[in-house]
């Protein structure tokens, strides 16, 4: 049995280089009448075009996808993503998707999250990472406000769904925010250890 790879490795997630296997997961997910309503998609998509998809995605310099993989049972639950990466100015717009409902609210997409913020500005150097998200969906809108993103404004409008425009807040996490986050967390960590 071939090990798997893990090339960013958490508690409960890692993430992966996207293989074909993922093809169905990817499939599935785009096709999902709950996912589609979470991804604002509005069309059916064939297991061709995802493959095509996937192959765009991934032969492009501006944009660096991964699986996201439940690590106990090694069953890829996701996909993760930086895209329109800016190599001059050090930015990048942050995706995350998590496919099959049965592991929404469990912790994966938060976690999938602080993974690749950390990667983001530890290897990648990047000095800001950003979001979109819809105004409605405040599950996302605390999960990403947990691993630090702030919302910077709003896009009024700025999608048509279910027969009215929806606003979307733009967030971020700068690199300084980061690392000022991350040292007030071992704080408070080392206090804990120490009582």
């Amino acid at each position: 049995m071939i090990t798997p790879v893990k090339f960013v490795e958490g508690e409960k997630v890692y993430l992966r280089p996207i293989e074909e296997q993922d093809l169905q997961l990817i499939y599935f997910g785009k096709n999902n009448p709950l996912v589609r309503e979470t991804l604002f998609l509005f069309y059916p998509i064939t297991l061709e075009q995802v493959k095509q998809e996937i192959t765009t995605y991934i032969t492009s310099k501006e944009n660096l996808y991964f699986t996201i993989v439940e690590k106990k049972t090694d069953i890829p639950i996701g996909q993760t993503a930086f895209v329109r990466i800016d190599y001059v100015s050090r930015m990048a717009t942050y995706f995350l998707a998590i496919y099959n409902p049965n592991y929404w609210s469990k912790g994966y997409g938060t976690e999938a999250t602080k993974l690749m913020v950390e990667y983001g500005f530890d290897i990648l150097n990047l000095n800001r990472i950003q979001l979109h998200v819809a105004v409605e969906n405040q599950f996302a809108v605390r999960a990403y406000k947990k691993c630090g993103f702030i919302i910077e404004g709003t896009l009024r409008e700025a999608m048509y769904h279910h027969n009215k425009y929806c606003d979307f807040y733009l967030m971020s996490i700068l690199r300084s925010e980061f690392y000022k986050m991350n040292v007030m967390d071992k704080k408070i960590k080392y206090k804990k250890e120490k009582k």
